[in-house]
């Protein structure tokens, strides 16, 4: 009777090993499986957007969001990256001044503060980026960025030791002719 319990408690050691390891190895997985079916880029509308090593991307409605896969993202929110449209008329006068004012009271709202803004180059046209920090939480970051000649938006929202990957997105974007 008493090589029953230790049957149990090896198969339980062995279901707790195996269990442990998908959750250390999970996110990889997620990443290579990605970049093996899809390769190094995914189409979005008319454009074509790198994804970068151990991220993966998903289509949710007129949005695509790239994310990267965390061992543990109990701690901490995963990174994410949403591309969406501008819904806005094509020449349309722009003002960065206005957006600026637009941005600080929709993130304050969510409790961020404006830390910086930035120009940038996304799709080979010119952009702007308001990049927020998290009161409270100054590891927590949202960035959105606008390139209003091409009506399209970028979005970052997660620590900030992964904005760099999301800069480094930007200027790679591809003008893709052939697709929606």
């Amino acid at each position: 009777m008493k090589a029953r319990p230790l049957k149990y408690r090896g198969l339980a050691a062995v279901t707790i090993v195996t269990l442990l390891g998908i959750a250390i190895f999970l996110p990889e997985l997620v990443g290579i499986g990605w970049h093996v079916i899809h390769g190094k880029q995914a189409s979005y509308r008319s454009w074509r957007i790198p994804v970068p090593t151990g991220w993966f991307a998903t289509r949710q409605g007129e949005s695509l969001t790239l994310e990267r896969m965390l061992h543990f993202p109990l701690r901490q929110p995963t990174p994410t990256v949403v591309f969406l449209p501008m819904h806005t008329t094509k020449n349309f006068p722009f003002d960065a001044n206005v957006w600026t004012d637009v941005q600080v009271d929709l993130q304050g709202r969510r409790g961020y503060r404006l830390a910086d803004t930035r120009n940038i180059a996304m799709g080979g046209a010119r952009g702007y980026c308001w990049e927020f920090v998290k009161r409270h939480d100054d590891s927590r970051w949202w960035i959105t960025c606008l390139v209003p000649s091409e009506r399209l938006s970028a979005d970052f929202s997660g620590q900030h030791a992964f904005a760099g990957d999301f800069y480094s997105i930007l200027p790679r974007i591809t003008w893709n002719p052939g697709s929606t």
